[in-house]
């Protein structure tokens, strides 16, 4: 089979848009698939979502709780015992009951025992059984904080935080995902590129070869020269399929990042990477506070200033209400069943006295827990800022590359087309030749780079000035 045929078979693979298995994608397509299906998306999604149902939760602990509870007791054995009780008698003055004590006839004091206390006339038996075998008791408590040292108020600060802290997780995680199909796509594109690049190159040396064989079969050229040409052919050859393996490869990467089998074959919408100067509005450090690490890192302050709340709570009054009504029966005394029901209302105070200064302890390590989160912030800031300033400059050194890429280009494309003319009068050797198209074909490559690197550059500096999402 011809060569020019064979590698416009390996290049229909990239160019032909209705094979089976086929994708035309643009680079929004590239970012909608990455955030559909990114595993960290979806892991800050559900965090969100767990934030959110522990807010609510939280909500709740300003609000009374009902409860019901029952007991139930069975005992094989009952409780016996006899009980000897003193008894009284009623004054015959008064009418009021008193002890029945007993008398000294000749002193009129009362009768002391060996025990020391007074001996009674008559005393009573009781024999007492107590029946727990089906004992059990039922009720429902209703509970009301009134006051907790402000600790619900802190909880209830700290879940909207954590709603916040994960709502700036997802933007976060959509920054990084966004910022990774993009080096993806553009990888893809200038690789695809670079594979149509290598096929031209190898095309214009076949046709060169054949070219210098019928010359030299009619006597007009060089052994030398036809060898010379074969070789470049060869180079060209295996460039072309070094191509092709490094756009196999991004192709893979490609469609790990987007969800898709990684059989399927993309076909990139954008298959020459157009770039336009690059507009930088103000500082980069003006930006660098929008930006989701920032604004991670100041929740983060706040969620110690509840911290330091909480700390303080543990070290305050706390004030309570407690309602029940409860039912107890099933107990048997001595053959009588006994049962009961009541209503209750009880209030409750605990006041925090003295704890060997436990609370003030407490409350300045949670304080300089902030302060260390502030330093934090401080120095993340001042990186940020940086590297906003670097990416800045990034982007500018990738414009002027590609400007000076292009005139690269157009001078090999000249100096190509005048070698090439000079070649076939003769005036230029094959050498020459091949080291101008070897030059312009290294122009075209560089200027493909230079590109890519434009367009990678440009989602580093939205996404270190917060504007990526947008």
């Amino acid at each position: 089979m011809n060569t020019i045929r064979i590698f416009a078979l390996l290049l229909s693979t990239i160019t032909v848009t209705t094979v089976s298995g086929q994708e035309i994608m643009s680079l929004m397509q590239c970012r909608q698939r990455a955030i559909a299906t990114n595993d960290n998306l979806k892991i800050a999604g559900l965090q969100l979502e767990q934030a959110r149902e522990q807010k609510s939760a939280a909500r709740t602990l300003r609000l009374p709780s009902l409860a019901a509870g029952g007991t139930a007791i069975y005992q094989d054995k009952d409780f016996e015992m006899e009980l000897t009780l003193p008894t009284v008698k009623p004054n015959p003055v008064t009418g009021e009951l008193e002890p029945n004590i007993m008398i000294h006839p000749v002193t009129g004091e009362p009768v002391i025992g060996p025990d020391g206390n007074p001996v009674f006339n008559m005393y009573a038996w009781l024999p007492l059984n107590v029946n727990l075998s089906g004992a059990y008791q039922v009720g429902l408590s209703l509970q009301q904080p009134l006051y907790t040292g402000g600790k619900i108020d802190a909880g209830n600060r700290m879940a909207e935080v954590g709603v916040e802290m994960a709502s700036r997780n997802i933007e976060l995680h959509k920054n990084n995902t966004l910022l990774e199909a993009d080096n993806a796509y553009w990888t893809f594109v200038s690789l695809s590129e670079k594979v149509k690049l290598a096929a031209q190159a190898v095309a214009m040396l076949e046709e060169l070869v054949a070219k210098v064989q019928n010359t030299h079969e009619a006597g007009f050229a060089q052994r030398n020269d036809l060898m010379k040409a074969t070789v470049e052919l060869n180079k060209a050859r295996l460039n072309l399929q070094r191509a092709h393996n490094g756009y196999e490869l991004s192709r893979m990467d490609l469609c790990r990042i987007t969800g898709l089998s990684p059989e399927t074959q993309i076909v990139a919408s954008d298959t020459v990477i157009e770039t336009a100067a690059p507009v930088m509005s103000g500082p980069a450090r003006a930006n660098a506070i929008n930006r989701p690490e920032y604004k991670l890192l100041e929740k983060n302050i706040a969620l110690q200033d509840q911290n330091i709340r909480m700390a303080r709570a543990d070290f305050l009054p706390v004030a309570g209400v407690q309602a029940s009504y409860n039912h107890i029966g099933g107990i048997e005394f001595s053959g009588t069943e006994f049962d009961n029901t009541s209503l209750n209302v009880m209030a409750s105070v605990k006041i925090p006295l003295f704890h060997w200064g436990e609370g003030m302890r407490k409350i300045r390590s949670a304080q300089i827990e902030k302060q260390i989160k502030e330093a934090e912030l401080s120095r993340i800031n001042q990186l940020l800022q940086l590297e906003a300033e670097q990416a800045g400059m990034s982007l500018l050194l990738a414009w002027e590359r590609i400007r000076m890429n292009e005139n690269a280009l157009e001078q090999a494309s000249e100096n190509l087309r005048l070698s090439r003319d000079n070649y076939e009068v003769g005036t230029e050797t094959m050498s020459e030749f091949l080291i101008a198209q070897t030059q312009w074909q290294q122009a075209y490559s560089e200027l493909i780079d230079a590109k890519a690197e434009f367009r990678k550059m440009e989602t580093a500096w939205k996404k270190v000035n917060g504007t990526l999402s947008e």
